[in-house]
């Protein structure tokens, strides 16, 4: 087993995102499947072994729950996460880490707190991935809203009026900010999002074609890279990443927002969306890094166990 290395004059702080597809942190994105393993993986890259299982991770997503604390699939992820954040890093494997994380905005009150119990475990923690042995203690989690997160390194700069539409894997977190300020009874939280989109592009497929196409191909022709696709579904993928780009806009209208009045940031997956399939807007900024979250509750943690 790896040494303690008692050098460590105070932990290392940690973001992470729990995302419903991606879990992400501040230099890595991966996918947040998990499947345990009949022994030994055949390839190291993204195995580990915890607790008496092999598993490999960054298949097919995890299934959606609303409680991120319903099983025990995210423990692990969370320390996966820290493994690999340390080799990034050049960390010593053996670390005490306080960690920053977050939840939707307007359910920060109601979840935040069993959040943090279930991730604050009395350790260590011992988790061997890529075939190096890891030994990690959460000294502490801190917890803060998601989409505030994502642009809390800039609110010092956000004079005027600004939405901030943060469209998630699960929700659609909105916030209102004036003069530097958030207005927490003008912001909301809408579930159903782009995971959503995936399933209502995946039954217009098999109404027209009996088949169905892979969220990673969808994920992928989002991002404008090179994929392989029907002419036919390309169109109805088209089709709906517009409407979703509309059903967007018109949300923020309903909460109240006139778009021609206020600065617009988009943050996370859905920037990328609204760049390329919504309408063009000149007062409409895309924060299209999707590690964003996951380094703004890392900039805030660092904040709150400094105050300590």
């Amino acid at each position: 087993m790896y040494e303690e290395n008692n050098s460590q004059d105070k932990p290392v702080v940690i973001g992470i995102d729990h995302g419903f597809s991606f879990m992400k942190t501040k230099h890595h994105i991966f996918g947040n499947g998990v499947v345990r393993c009949n022994g030994r993986p055949p390839v190291a890259e993204n195995g580990f072994y915890y607790d008496g299982s092999y598993y490999c991770i960054g298949g097919e997503r995890k299934t959606v729950h609303e409680d991120k604390t319903a099983d025990e699939d995210f423990f692990p992820l969370k320390l996966v996460a820290v493994a690999k954040e340390i080799k990034t890093r050049g960390l010593p494997r053996t670390l005490h880490v306080v960690l920053g994380v977050g939840v939707p905005f307007k359910r920060f009150g109601k979840e935040q707190a069993k959040l943090v119990a279930y991730l604050k475990r009395s350790g260590p923690h011992f988790i061997e991935f890529e075939e190096k042995d890891y030994v990690i203690t959460i000294e502490n989690v801190y917890c803060f809203p998601q989409c505030f997160a994502a642009v809390a390194d800039r609110m010092g700069n956000m004079h005027g009026r600004y939405i901030v539409a943060d469209i998630g894997s699960w929700t659609k977190d909105i916030i209102f900010i004036d003069e530097r300020k958030v207005q927490p009874d003008k912001c909301v939280t809408v579930p159903n999002s782009i995971i959503t989109l995936f399933q209502e592009i995946n039954a217009a497929v098999a109404e027209a074609t009996g088949g169905r196409v892979p969220e990673s191909v969808v994920q992928n022709f989002i991002l404008g890279k090179d994929v392989v696709i029907p002419e036919d579904v390309k169109e109805i993928i088209i089709s709906k990443l517009k409407a979703f780009a509309t059903d967007i806009e018109g949300m923020l209208e309903e909460s109240g927002f006139d778009l021609a009045y206020y600065n617009i940031l988009y943050v996370g997956g859905g920037a990328i969306i609204m760049r390329r399939f919504g309408n063009a807007r000149e007062n409409a900024a895309y924060l299209e890094d999707i590690r964003l979250n996951a380094k703004g509750y890392e900039l805030l943690a660092t904040h709150q166990m400094n105050k300590r």
